[in-house]
């Protein structure tokens, strides 16, 4: 069909307006708090940071914007703009580009694979799993200041050396450059958290990684988020979770933690107790040791509906039991796909903890449909058996977890949220 058909003269401008609002708009990857709206967090997550979905999203537009001049001036005028420069190769990226993005994304998708753009860990898996490459900065929002006066994004994703760049910048002028933003990710930072909440007081969503340096000139200064809703945070040192605890978080639900190495009990308890009683959700991550839940655990956290964890401590008698009034009703494997550890541990939560309704695993039933056929062919029994490897997806954990969760009514959910009865039905991923 030739352009000057498509963009007829006789539909008024203001109906192909509505047109590309709704073909430019997505619910999940412009929303500035995006797990307030979703009862599973990692689902959440894993959309909102999805490479391939903001990717077709750019796409459409780009596609939209070669039709007819007005198309391109419709398109460039729409509100709902996601805009990441690298994408841009070649193409020069000025103050007014920038400007009229609403989600703003700076460097290189980070996850820890190498599969890029058609990966489906996406970038959501460089808070999960320990991801710490820091992806190319080109200092272009530091150097545009001067051109953007103030950003139209509510969304903005940058590594911590952009960020860093901005802060040698006026206060002035950075905080109104950035005072439309309500969500911020900053990959590797080495500033100061205090910074943050000057420049962006109004967050209501905020991830970055916090380092040695961080600490440096900001460890006794009063840090205030008064909107903060989610908070995700990776933490190299188990003292650094106190200074964490005296941060001013009124409104925070939604805490992701993920420790680099082991936290001492103490450090653990006592900030939990500091930031656990408004929370409805609670994911926490280790990569250096086994998790121990303390005594006192559950009352710490009342109104706690959703719990992701790495692996637990194996002794179960030292799992506190959740009281049965406690609204717990989610728990979450925070292991990357290919650790067996949490899975082994399944039949034992499923038994012990009776009032859980759903198990979230961390595995994609597109990866290993044909083994758990095959598993379900043999009418093989449930072995709690133990692997021992942790470097590949084990099909017969999987397969007994999802018995004994099915025996005990109890969901069992892949990394997107479907049982296997719901994958067989035909409940599949669009594009893998």
């Amino acid at each position: 069909m030739e352009a000057h058909t498509v963009d007829s003269p006789a539909v008024p401008t203001e109906i192909w307006r509505e047109i590309f609002h709704i073909l430019l708009w997505d619910d999940i990857i412009f929303d500035s708090d995006p797990v307030s709206s979703s009862h599973q967090p990692h689902i959440a997550l894993r959309s909102w940071y999805d490479t391939n979905r903001l990717l077709k999203l750019w796409k459409q537009r780009a596609t939209l914007r070669t039709v007819s001049k007005r198309w391109k001036d419709i398109a460039d005028t729409s509100l709902y703009q996601y805009l990441r420069p690298s994408n841009l190769t070649g193409t020069p990226v000025n103050g007014v580009t920038l400007q009229r993005a609403y989600r703003l994304q700076f460097g290189h998708p980070s996850s820890v694979c190498s599969c890029r753009d058609q990966c489906i860990c996406r970038d959501y898996a460089y808070w999960c799993f320990g991801g710490s490459r820091e992806p190319r900065s080109t200092r272009l929002l530091a150097d545009s200041m001067s051109s953007i006066g103030r950003l139209r994004a509510k969304i903005l994703v940058l590594p911590g050396l952009e960020w860093n760049a901005l802060m040698a910048k006026p206060a002035e002028a950075v905080t109104e450059l950035l005072g439309e933003v309500r969500s911020l990710v900053i990959e590797t930072f080495v500033s100061t958290p205090k910074e943050i909440s000057i420049i962006c007081p109004n967050l209501t969503f905020l991830a970055l990684h916090l380092t040695y340096f961080s600490w440096e000139k900001s460890a006794i200064e009063p840090v205030t988020f008064p909107d903060l809703s989610t908070l995700q945070i990776v933490v190299d040192r188990e003292e650094d979770l106190q200074k964490i605890g005296r941060w001013k978080m009124p409104s925070l639900k939604y805490l992701e933690l993920r420790m680099s190495s082991g936290s001492e009990d103490i450090f653990f308890a006592d900030f939990l107790q500091g930031v656990g009683k408004g929370l409805i959700s609670l994911q926490i991550g280790d990569t250096g040791e086994s998790i121990v839940l303390f005594d006192g655990f559950w009352s710490a956290l009342p109104k706690v509906r959703y719990f992701g964890v790495s692996t637990l401590y194996d002794d179960v008698d030292m799992w506190p039991l959740p009281p049965q009034d406690h609204p717990l009703r989610t728990i979450s494997n925070r292991e990357p796909p290919d650790y067996n550890f949490w899975r082994r541990q399944i039949i034992d939560v499923v038994d012990i903890w009776t009032r859980i309704e759903c198990i979230s695993d961390t595995h994609l039933w597109e990866d290993m449909e044909q083994e758990i056929l095959k598993l379900e062919r043999s009418e093989n029994q449930l072995s709690k058996h133990y692997c021992k490897s942790d470097n590949f997806m084990c099909h017969q954990c999987i397969y007994d977890g999802n018995t004994r969760c099915e025996e005990r009514n109890v969901r069992y959910e892949d990394a997107f949220g479907r049982t296997w009865a719901e994958y067989k039905q035909g409940y599949r991923l669009c594009e893998k």
